[in-house]
């Protein structure tokens, strides 16, 4: 029969795994918390819900949301980039009443009241100017007018 390890090897042993659970913990959660902040310039196709971009995207369409009346067409203008159709469908998806029309699709321009861009100074559809409505958080919201 083996005699039991003397209580200060205990002890040390116990603050040990102590330590190391305490620094995994640390580590993991400075990991998690980077995690959502980590490259804020990534393309939209590879955004996922509560990550740093469509958070942003949210905030800004966060102040629309309830302000136009439902059924509104919107053009919905972003930065050119390599996934700007999922840009547009972010948009759509946070503007579940409102419907969001990509700048590139003709029907959708002509019809629409309002256009936001979203980090970037847009170009106003073919025929129309715009006027400033409201300052959003990344972005400005317009009134398509008609001449």
């Amino acid at each position: 029969m083996r005699p039991a390890p003397p209580p200060l090897c205990r002890l040390l042993l116990v603050l040990f795994v102590a330590w190391a659970g305490a620094a995994l913990a640390a580590r993991t959660g400075l990991a998690v918390a980077g995690w959502d902040t980590r490259r804020a310039d990534r393309p939209a196709c590879v955004w996922r819900l509560g990550t740093g971009p469509a958070e942003s995207l949210r905030r800004c369409l966060a102040r629309v949301d309830g302000w136009l009346p439902a059924d509104t067409v919107v053009v919905f203008v972003s930065p050119p980039g390599p996934c700007n159709f999922f840009c547009w469908r972010w948009a759509a998806y946070l503007l579940p009443d409102l419907e969001v029309s990509p700048p590139d699709d003709v029907e959708g321009s002509r019809r629409a009241a309002y256009l936001i861009a979203y980090q970037t100074r847009p170009a106003p559809p073919r025929g129309t100017h715009l006027v400033f409505v409201r300052q959003l958080a990344g972005g400005r919201l317009y009134r398509i007018d008609r001449p």
